[in-house]
């Protein structure tokens, strides 16, 4: 599900959380404008990193590039645009036998196999393609940043904190029942008791 908002909307519904006015457009010429312009991409980055969120997650296939000699048999370039890489596979199975790996800058190094099937979590800047939920904790995350600067008001920080703390929960737990449930044998540790 996708979000009917743009940049513009992000930025104003955290300005109207601290009371403040609204930007005509994200490069007005103002404090408020100059400090999203600052800070919007990094609090996005931040919160992706954070949760694997369906709607930013994608699917790739690696090839190595380069063989290894030291500690990991391939190295395999990561995808422009990954934030985060989740847990490989064998497969690509999510829950399934998990794949010793390392992150080294843009680099996925392992032992498995010379190609690679991960799934990353996305830079998705673009608020349009994102859950309501997510855009909702980047709202009060965002006025949560601006509230001591601008409003001098303790309320603002506390409530906008409050706010962004409930918004990340709501996000992540619509975001995790999202999806079928691993069935229990597939995780390792129940294999073993066995």
């Amino acid at each position: 599900m996708s979000s009917a908002h743009t940049t513009l909307t992000i930025r104003n519904a955290a300005l109207d959380l601290i009371s403040e006015f609204p930007l005509t457009n994200v490069n007005d010429d103002n404090v408020y404008a100059r400090w999203m312009n600052r800070n919007f991409q990094h609090v996005v980055q931040a919160a992706l990193r954070q949760q694997p969120w369906n709607f930013a997650c994608q699917w790739h296939t690696l090839t190595s590039v380069d063989p290894m000699t030291f500690r990991w048999t391939y190295a395999y370039d990561l995808p422009s645009g990954w934030l985060r890489v989740l847990q490989p596979t064998v497969g690509g199975i999510r829950g399934g036998q998990p794949i010793p790996y390392e992150v080294k800058q843009n680099r996925l190094y392992a032992s498995y196999d010379a190609e690679q099937n991960v799934e990353c979590v996305m830079d998705t800047q673009a608020p349009g393609s994102w859950d309501p939920l997510f855009a909702a904790m980047i709202v009060a995350r965002l006025a949560h940043g601006m509230s001591n600067r601008f409003t001098a008001k303790s309320r603002y920080v506390e409530y906008t904190a409050n706010l962004a703390a409930q918004a990340y929960e709501d996000a992540v737990e619509i975001n995790t029942f999202e999806g079928s449930l691993e069935p229990t044998e597939e995780f390792t540790i129940l294999r073993v008791r066995e």
